[in-house]
């Protein structure tokens, strides 16, 4: 066999192998997805759980100071019933005014802290639900990627054996050039030359559709022990039986 012949035949194994890698891979990204979208999830969970525990400590900390305000007021009341002077009513008077503006504005900022506190629950209770219909479809994903595994494991072992197997017959520089190329183009490391019009020698790239010189095509009528490739795209070149076939009778 010659290296193209080779090299059309590794072409062609590792062609299979990436189409059942990729019904693979699309089913592990898919479940990574899942993965990531309930660590989010998670995170928004504790934020808000985190952000409610802190609220209802600084409801805890007002209502406190309400009690001491309101033992001062008690306090004060006491006072202004005793006052023997205008002077000492009207100061306590004042005070005790002062005292209740205080207390006034620690209940409003109270109540809004409950307000925050009871969106925080609902917005736990979302989170909840969203979790729990991920956490489905995760489980979901999971089986899928287990038949996948199932349905392809044992095929894809045999192809990557086989593609071992062909790979050992291409030499090593040029086992590199085709990884490299299947690297950068999805596995299409191989195209046919394309012919346009055989009388005026006119031929492209099947990939890139760049016009070929007639010295690359005629290149791949010899032994086929030198690879061929595409100036533009670098893609390795070969010849079609029909239009090898067609060169052959001129």
């Amino acid at each position: 066999m010659t290296l193209t012949t080779d090299l059309l035949s590794l072409f062609r194994i590792d062609s299979q192998v990436r189409g059942l890698r990729r019904r693979l891979d699309s089913a592990s990204r898919y479940l990574d997805t899942q993965d990531l979208t309930l660590q989010e999830l998670g995170q928004q969970h504790d934020e808000v759980q985190l952000r409610r525990r802190h609220l209802q400590a600084t409801i805890g900390n007002l209502e406190g100071e309400v009690a001491v305000i309101d033992e001062r007021l008690e306090k004060l009341r006491g006072e202004l019933n005793v006052a023997t002077t205008n002077k000492q009513y009207t100061a306590v008077l004042t005070e005790l005014n002062t005292v209740k503006l205080s207390r006034s504005e620690l209940e409003d900022r109270t109540l809004q802290e409950m307000e925050t506190v009871e969106e925080c629950g609902r917005q736990l209770e979302t989170l909840a639900g969203e979790t729990a219909e991920r956490t489905k479809v995760r489980a979901i994903a999971k089986a899928k990627l287990k038949q996948r595994h199932e349905e392809v494991g044992t095929r894809l072992a045999e192809l990557e054996q086989q593609r071992t197997t062909a790979a050992g017959c291409i030499p090593g520089t040029d086992l590199k050039l085709f990884d490299d190329l299947a690297e950068a183009y999805d596995g299409e490391a191989v195209t046919p030359v394309e012919e346009i019009d055989r009388r005026r020698r006119e031929y492209v790239c099947g990939s890139c559709n760049l016009n070929l010189p007639f010295e690359a095509v005629t290149a791949l009528m010899g032994r086929g022990d030198t690879l061929v490739v595409c100036a533009a795209c670098g893609r390795i070149l070969f010849l079609q039986d029909d239009t090898r076939g067609a060169l052959a009778k001129k």
